[in-house]
């Protein structure tokens, strides 16, 4: 066998011995394995010898090689139960398992499979594309490897997101309660001592034979701006509870019927303006919240435009890059277009209250309830022409977006 060796295999030193892969032969032909051993260190391989199924365990556990070719029929433990011990070793899971197995013998085969082989090599062996079938059976190994590394890597990073989620939600959560905390002591504490000085205005009020002009004068601006507060404070409540929100509870609106309730529920306070109201199409969504938007958008539309002779406002929808943009539009006093970037915010108006009244949170609460409903909403205006609100509902491309906001519809 030593003749045979030096024959065919090239002299290793050094380092480079270490770097070879390391082939597990399990034959219990003597010549056989003096052939394949031959063979494989001449294509580079390091060689480890087994004469049976229980050696070739023995041998698999003290080297743990990097691929094993196996005989099928050995005497004692055959290659079939070789090869299902070996995948029970913690090196063995994923190591290339080759069987040798004679020609078209193809229960042997079958049987190689089901007891875990990676593959079969056929005797008479090719010895000219051995080494290369074994390379090829190494580099998919090693492939399966960074597979399995990534994927290891990747249920890590997963679970520290996921880590990362909880923790977020977590203090999403105790937000909230703070949230809700808020809420509780602006709908008492801040509530109690509103009406307490509505109520003494009131009671001056009532006594007016002792008061003079100046004085009841007074007592009604006390009295309004109280009002004024305490409708802010419902405003600022109603906001909180809408961004705090839960699920939408989504279903099919007949948008149509939704702005004629809302336009009778108003219209009698305006009877002056003329509503035109087109075909709307029914839509996807929170039936209460898109009521709140087509009663707060309406509204305004009303309001600002009951000053002029002949006051007009106009719901409807539009086609848009393949959107349905939906429209409120009146002939009001309107605004400038500068001023529009904190047209959305809490609290922000642009006319003084002795020329329209209102709290400034309206319009917070229709953004609110489109970002929602992952839509867009935005206005075009300028001042004593009217302004036009516009939203959609789902998304829109950024480019339509940012076309309709330079162009208007």
């Amino acid at each position: 066998m030593n003749a045979t060796a030096s024959i065919f295999t090239p002299p290793v030193v050094g380092a480079l011995a270490s770097k070879r892969p390391v082939v597990l032969v399990v034959e219990d032909e003597r010549t056989q394995r003096m052939i394949l051993r031959a063979a494989l260190e001449r294509d580079g391989f390091e060689v480890e010898e087994a004469v049976d199924g229980l050696d070739g365990l023995r041998v698999f556990d003290r080297v743990k090689p990097d691929i094993v070719l196996l005989d099928v029929r050995m005497p004692g433990m055959d290659g079939f139960a070789a090869c299902a011990a070996m995948r029970q070793l913690p090196h063995g899971d994923r190591l290339p398992i080759l069987m040798l197995t004679i020609l078209n013998d193809l229960e042997s085969i079958h049987r190689a499979y089901e007891a875990g082989a990676t593959d079969f090599i056929t005797k008479p062996v090719a010895w000219a594309v051995l080494g290369h079938r074994l390379r090829y059976m190494l580099r998919a190994n090693e492939a399966f490897k960074d597979l399995a590394r990534s994927e290891t890597e990747l249920q890590r990073r997963v679970a520290e997101r996921t880590a990362e989620l909880n923790a977020a939600n977590a203090e999403l959560e105790a937000a909230n309660n703070e949230l809700e905390a808020f809420t509780y002591s602006v709908s008492h504490d801040l509530r109690a001592p509103l009406r307490a000085v509505r109520g003494f205005a009131a009671l001056l009020r009532s006594e007016s034979r002792v008061l003079d002009a100046r004085d009841r004068e007074l007592l009604e601006r006390i009295v309004s701006r109280t009002q004024h507060m305490s409708e802010m404070i419902d405003d600022l409540l109603r906001f909180a509870r809408i961004s705090r929100g839960g699920d939408l509870t989504l279903e099919q609106v007949d948008f149509g019927a939704l702005v004629d309730r809302t336009v009778r529920n108003m219209n009698a306070d305006f009877p002056r303006t003329a509503i035109k109201v087109y075909p709307l199409p029914e839509v996807s969504c929170d039936a209460g919240l898109m009521g709140q938007v087509y009663e707060n958008l309406i509204g305004n539309a009303l309001k600002y435009s009951a000053k002029r002779d002949a006051p007009e406002v106009e719901i409807g929808m539009q086609v848009s890059e393949g959107e349905n943009v939906f429209f409120v539009r009146d002939n009001g006093a309107g605004f400038d277009m500068e001023r529009a970037k904190t047209l959305f915010g809490v609290f922000q108006r642009f006319h003084a209250d002795s020329e329209f009244s209102g709290t400034g949170v309206g319009l917070a609460i229709v953004n609110r309830i489109i970002e929602r409903h992952r839509g867009q909403v935005w206005a075009r205006s300028a001042p004593n022409e009217g302004a036009t609100f516009y939203f959609t509902l789902g998304t829109l491309s950024r480019a339509a977006l940012r076309s309709e906001l330079r162009d208007g519809l």
